[in-house]
């Protein structure tokens, strides 16, 4: 029977209850040694202990490794490329124009095709988030 001693709690992990359960399959794995069983004791499938063996035994024994990572992807291959992003910045700026104008703008003075979905996307973005420099008119 396992004793309550042996898993440790890290208080500021927000983690803590999965990454708990999970030391302690991989303390119960170190005594019996039989995937079978902690797979039955624990109610987990196979191909889900082996996950976390594999990134476990990765790090040397460290805990810190059975919590759950993010599933972002670590880059973005199809964004928008900054230059065309502060290009169509600009435009807004110097022009006051709506996505749909500012496609027609971009398309026939910069030879760029961007869709006004897209264009959407973007402007909302920086308007939320920093605001438009946008030139007054007059």
């Amino acid at each position: 029977m396992e004793t309550s001693h042996e898993i440790q709690i890290r208080p500021d992990s927000p983690d803590g209850l999965e990454e708990q359960s999970r030391l302690a399959w991989m303390q119960f794995y170190a005594r019996s040694r039989n995937v079978q069983e902690v797979c039955i004791r624990f109610a987990i499938s196979k191909k889900t202990f082996y996950k976390w063996l594999k990134r476990y035994k990765a790090s040397n024994g460290d805990s810190t490794s059975l919590v759950d990572r993010s599933r972002r992807p670590h880059r973005f291959p199809r964004s928008t490329p900054d230059s065309v992003v502060s290009l169509l910045r600009r435009a807004k700026a110097e022009t006051g124009y709506g996505q749909r104008r500012l496609r027609t703008y971009l398309a026939e003075y910069h030879n760029i095709s961007i869709s006004e979905r897209t264009i959407w996307k973007i402007l909302k973005r920086f308007e939320t988030q920093r605001g438009f420099d946008v030139l007054p008119r007059g």
